[in-house]
């Protein structure tokens, strides 16, 4: 219940990486080459054409013969000096996309468009997204209603411009236009558009489904100011961030990349009014410790799934980091960070007045890495973990304020050539609550950018959450509403879920590829749905009036398959995403039967300049 508390707490993708625009390092030029000041060819060859006088050659101009000379061994008197080995450039790694792209866009420099290309660039970062898709029906609670939307299409308008003075300087924005559901303007069924609606009435809760599923005309996202002294780097304005693998903090601007090997679509993303200092205290010693980044930061929080600063709420919040990546392997890093955390929402007029604070504290770790088998066969891993605890009233009853304890982790592992083939598997655990009725938040969520599959997480648990929503408030319970019902919609997020799902992947010319596998979900604590279990005396009750006690959520099978084209950095991209989910008992209803197969399919195409 109050896990999407904190999915943004940790908003650290500060450090000093190379940016995807910055112009490619002269490091690697032989030594030979400094301080040349011809190198033209070297060796003129005659004019063949030319024709030379014939000229009769005359006695006394033929040299004297010489006596012929006998070759006689010589011994050596010294050792011959040895020859000095050619040198060679060191080979520079790239970054697999499969890591790449957690960090934004995730493309090399040669894929991103420039005007300019000496001191002063402008990265024009002009992105058009539209998807068309279809999901199946399948069941939202335990009265029998039904998501049946049938077809719908979403998409969004981003600019992202950069502007970038020499090797110091940057203004960064992003403005993202129509962004949401684009067709048709509402739900069929009344459950649904009760869910969606952005005005439900005096008195009523605003529904919170999955992003996209509202339409937003103008979504003001990023303005900030960068610049490296040489003691450091500093970030001011208006940021959304990642940090890790984007289980807690994510901007919100890293999926359906080429080559992520993800399924979705890019999340909401979290937003901070932020001053950030990043620097490297021991550059200048030897050894590795001069890799070290160190980062201390401070954010109001502009927008995340706990806060809107233009609803009144107030939150704030101050954060320290050590990131560890040697400069030659710019992909290869591991990071801490801590982060404190202070929150007073507005009112939100339940029956418990001055219930709406919130006081945490977060650690998270993280870390990724290619190890080179050979030019073809790398090893690749990545994970993310983060613990978080506090005190909170925002869930209160009447036995008073709550504790907050909760965790989560992901990673993932693959092996083969990166840009060709890679088989491995991504896997995930966050933490749940069994029981709503003691003192006790456990249960972590996930960010909904952090996304695992396409139905099971971000389709039937967020609709079947953002229901749950709606009905808790609706004073069924003895009379009165459940207090902190804002906080139970997942939005699409994973959370009471340890999950695996092995993927494999096979490329074309860079311009083609396909991937897929099985998502295999279950529940480490009792499927504990709040409003449900309470009106059953207790008794762990899922949204559909199931079992709780039964843990298996099903099994989903996803597959993808995306192609690309370009004309000078002008990116035409179109794919197709599919998968069949396999409800299990952890989704039945208080029957004990679960729904059919549950289907979806998306074309997205994309426009990027």
């Amino acid at each position: 219940m109050g896990g999407p508390l904190f999915a943004t707490l940790v908003l650290l993708a500060f450090a000093p990486a190379a940016d995807a625009g910055a112009p490619p390092s002269d490091a690697g030029a032989p030594p030979s080459a400094a301080g040349r000041s011809y190198q033209g060819q070297l060796d003129v060859a005659a004019d063949e054409s030319a024709v030379e006088p014939e000229v009769a050659p005359l006695e006394a101009d033929k040299p004297p013969e010489e006596p012929p000379v006998t070759d006689l061994p010589i011994e050596p008197t010294q050792p011959a000096t040895p020859t000095e080995p050619t040198w060679v450039a060191p080979k520079k790694r790239p970054v697999p996309r499969v890591l790449a792209t957690i960090d934004g866009y995730g493309y090399p420099e040669r894929e991103i468009a420039v005007v300019g290309r000496k001191k002063v660039k402008f990265y024009p970062g002009v992105q058009v997204r539209n998807q068309v898709g279809f999901v199946s029906p399948f069941t939202l609670d335990r009265f029998g209603n039904d998501y049946a939307e049938g077809g719908m299409t979403t998409g969004r308008i981003r600019w992202n411009p950069t502007l970038a003075v020499g090797k110091k300087f940057k203004l960064v924005g992003m403005l993202d236009l129509a962004n949401g559901r684009w067709a048709p303007d509402g739900a069929r069924d009344l459950v649904i558009d009760r869910i969606i609606t952005d005005d439900p009435g005096p008195g009523q809760t605003i529904g919170q489904p999955p992003p996209r599923s509202r339409l937003i005309l103008v979504d003001p996202r990023e303005l900030y100011l960068e610049y490296r002294f040489s003691f450091g780097l500093v970030r001011l304005g208006q940021q959304a961030f990642t940090w890790g693998q984007g289980m807690l903090a994510n901007s919100g601007n890293n999926v359906d990349r080429f080559g992520d090997m993800r399924f979705g679509d890019d999340g909401p993303g979290d937003i901070y009014e932020r001053f950030l200092f990043a620097t490297k205290p021991f550059q200048y010693r030897p050894g590795k410790i001069k890799h070290l980044a160190i980062a201390v930061g401070g954010d109001l929080v502009y927008r995340d799934e706990r806060v809107k600063l233009a609803d009144g709420d107030l939150a704030g919040q101050a954060l320290v980091v050590l990131r560890y990546q040697d400069d030659k392997n710019p992909g290869n890093w591991l990071g801490g960070c801590g982060v404190y955390r202070k929150q007073k929402n507005s009112p939100d007029g339940d029956v418990y007045p001055n219930d709406n604070t919130l006081e945490v504290g977060a650690f998270d770790i993280s870390g990724q890495g290619t190890h080179w088998l050979q030019d073809k066969l790398q090893l690749i891993g990545a994970f993310e973990a983060a613990l978080i605890f506090g005190r909170t009233d925002q869930a209160r009853d009447e036995n008073g304020k709550h504790k907050v304890l909760q965790g989560g982790a992901v990673a993932r592992g693959y092996v083969g050539n990166h840009e060709t083939w890679l088989v491995g598997f991504d896997a995930g655990y966050a933490s749940g609550d069994p029981n709503p009725n003691d003192r006790w938040i456990n249960n972590f969520t996930m960010d909904a950018g952090h996304t695992v599959g396409l139905i099971l997480f971000p389709q039937v648990n967020a609709w079947r959450t953002a229901q749950t929503e709606i009905l808790a408030t609706n004073g069924e319970l003895t009379g009165e509403p459940l207090n902190g019902t804002q906080f139970l919609p997942t939005r699409g997020g994973v959370t009471n879920a340890l999950y695996i799902q092995p993927k494999a992947r096979y490329a074309l010319w860079e311009r083609l590829e396909i991937w897929g596998g099985p998502l295999i979900a279950v529940a480490p604590v009792p499927i504990v749905d709040p409003y449900t279990t309470r009106l059953n005396g207790g008794v762990p009750t899922n949204s559909a009036g199931g079992n709780g006690d039964r843990r298996y959520y099903g099994t989903e099978l996803d597959l993808g398959i995306r192609g690309r084209i370009d004309l000078r950095n002008f990116w035409l991209m179109a794919g197709l995403q599919g998968g069949v989910l396999l409800p299990g008992k952890g989704l039945a209803n208080a029957a004990g039967r679960t729904d059919k197969a549950v289907g979806a399919i998306w074309f997205r195409t994309e426009i990027r300049y």
